[in-house]
């Protein structure tokens, strides 16, 4: 794992959360936030150099799949599983400290597939595609659906129906094969292919519907727009080459099925993970080709003939923009737009390799973040990973054994990048803190519910400076203390208790202190010497930070207390 150079030390604790609040009316909150101080660790996940992670959730518990984010910060998760009967999972953080807060769900369909599309989110089940109206300010939308597109397949392989949309009022849905090869036996050795293959009448490929007409029908409204992919994932349009782009799951079992043919080793490799652009009336030959990165052009199936080396009908076929080493399951794509990162990241594509389990018994590959450097709608230079160590294994045999399995990506509105995993649930939220990190402060409102604390905090800057002068190295930049030393100002009774104790521990100081059934052996020594205007303005600071949202401390308070006003 990647850690950040000494030398970026004095950056990050720059870049400590700073958080300005006020009331716009009764319950509207306004943060405006810088980016988080990263986990140590980076969550335990390694990044390249001056970028940093926060883990946003430690687990939804579930499987989360795709991931999107608001403008205005506020996170949605589709669900593999549900969560308390919900199949979709919004998150909230409250006070900008980076970690999630709130969380509440509903939708009671589950699978991949959702985006953010003028004023909705839309979701998809295996067989249609609704929408959600979000409202200002709240968490929640409107929990009752739109019916957009129903009647799709209802099929067991490759059953989800991911989408995107364009700039001209379109959504793509993405309907995947039902089959691994169209075989007359499914997935049985040496058995031909159907010819032609009925599954792509309505499967094996991408429909255009129009994103904001009700009660659409597959097979009776909208049109096909490509043909012949196998299943897909991910997808996004990409605005700035004005085109739509894809990632195909290659065929499976070409060993197994035709052992004759295809050695274990050539099997664990081929075909490619095929990234796609995707124009309409594009062909791209599923079942009857595949794409071998080694010879660099479309092979003829052994389905329909093939033997690992003729092109056949194969030949003329749309080939990928870039090919990938096969099973590593890209399960997302998403075109850079922000400016938070550097300059080679900008309109780039992350692509998420989840991880298959088709290179048995070789060991399995994936588990990690792609890059791809893009120039005039095509790859301008090598692909190269981003984000690794997901699994926490050195050799995954088994994909059950990985620890995290990366799934869904997201681009927040400050161009920070989010990434969900499908085993535990955890969202990261990926940032770069190098010199010429183009960071952006980011304005997020919203509406409290009637059920959570109302935040009334103020421009406290000189708060978090007596903070980072007088406390950061005992209780550190998170609040988190040192274990057995120092202790937490997070999640501590103690700093929403009695105003009087709080500011007592501040001019008298404190010999040892228990929090939450912990013991911590420092002393603290009085500091009396700041101003009651310090004293109020960093007390108000802790108050207000670190997970905490309790009220304001005023230097009449505190001095009050002292008994005389000014520094002593």
């Amino acid at each position: 794992m990647k850690i950040l150079k000494a030398s970026r030390i004095l950056v990050l604790s720059i870049l400590v959360l700073v958080i300005s609040c006020k009331e716009e009316t009764k319950n509207t909150k306004e943060i405006t936030q810088v980016l988080p101080q990263p986990d140590s660790n980076n969550g335990d996940i390694s990044l390249p150099e001056n970028f940093g992670a926060i883990v946003v959730d430690e687990g939804l518990g579930k499987q989360a799949r795709h991931i999107k984010v608001n403008d205005n910060g506020d996170i949605y998760v589709k669900m593999l599983t549900k969560v308390d009967g919900n199949g979709v999972m919004a998150l909230r953080d409250t006070n900008g400290d980076g970690k999630a807060n709130i969380k509440k769900g509903f939708g009671d369909f589950i699978g991949t597939g959702m985006d953010i599309y003028n004023g909705y989110l839309y979701a998809s089940s295996t067989v249609a595609v609704y929408r959600f109206a979000l409202t200002k300010n709240e968490l929640l939308p409107n929990t009752k659906p739109e019916l957009v597109i129903s009647g799709f397949p209802e099929q067991n392989d490759h059953s989800s129906k991911p989408f995107t949309f364009d700039d001209k009022g379109n959504i793509y849905v993405t309907v995947g094969s039902p089959s691994n090869a169209c075989q007359t036996e499914v997935r049985s050795p040496g058995k031909k292919g159907f010819d032609p293959c009925p599954h792509r009448d309505l499967q094996a490929g991408i429909w255009q519907f129009k994103a904001d007409k009700l009660n659409q029908v597959h097979g009776k409204d909208g049109k096909r727009y490509a043909s012949g992919i196998r299943n897909v994932m991910g997808l996004d349009w990409n605005f700035k080459a004005n085109s739509l782009y894809v990632m195909q799951h290659g065929r499976d079992q070409l060993h197994q099925l035709w052992p004759d043919l295809y050695t274990k080793e050539q099997s664990a490799e081929l075909p490619a993970e095929e990234f796609l652009q995707v124009n309409e009336g594009d062909d791209f030959g599923w079942p009857y080709c595949y794409y071998d990165q080694f010879k660099k052009k479309k092979i003829l199936a052994p389905e329909y003939g093939g033997d690992s080396e003729k092109q056949g009908r194969c030949e003329g076929v749309k080939a990928p923009i870039m090919a990938f080493p096969g099973h590593l399951a890209p399960n997302d794509l998403l075109f850079y737009a922000g400016d938070q990162f550097p300059k080679k990241y900008k309109n780039g594509a992350f692509i998420v390799f989840h991880g298959s389990w088709n290179r048995s018994p070789l060991p399995q590959k994936g588990y990690f973040v792609a890059f791809v450097p893009m120039k005039d709608g095509k790859p301008s230079g090598e692909w190269e990973i981003f984000a690794d160590n997901f699994a926490g294994l050195e050799e995954v045999k088994n994909p059950g054994d990985a620890i995290n399995r990366p799934m869904g990506l997201a681009e927040g509105p400050d161009g920070s990048l989010y990434i969900t995993s499908s085993v535990t649930g955890k969202i990261w939220r990926v940032m770069y803190y190098g010199e010429n990190s183009n960071i952006k402060q980011t304005v997020i409102s919203y509406q409290d519910d009637a059920n959570e604390k109302s935040s009334k905090t103020i421009d406290n800057s000189n708060g978090k400076k007596v903070y980072d002068t007088y406390c950061l190295a005992c209780h550190q930049a998170d609040g988190k203390g040192v274990i057995g030393l120092n202790p937490p100002l997070t999640d501590a009774d103690w700093i929403g208790g009695d105003k009087n104790k709080l500011i007592g521990v501040i001019l008298n100081g404190l010999a040892g202190a228990e929090v939450n059934g912990e013991k911590y052996r420092n002393v603290m020594a009085s500091h009396k010497f700041l101003s009651d205007e310090d004293i109020a303005d960093v007390l108000t600071y802790v108050r207000s930070n670190f997970g905490n949202d309790y009220g304001k401390i005023t230097a009449s308070e505190v001095k009050e207390l002292r008994g005389t006003s000014g520094k002593e």
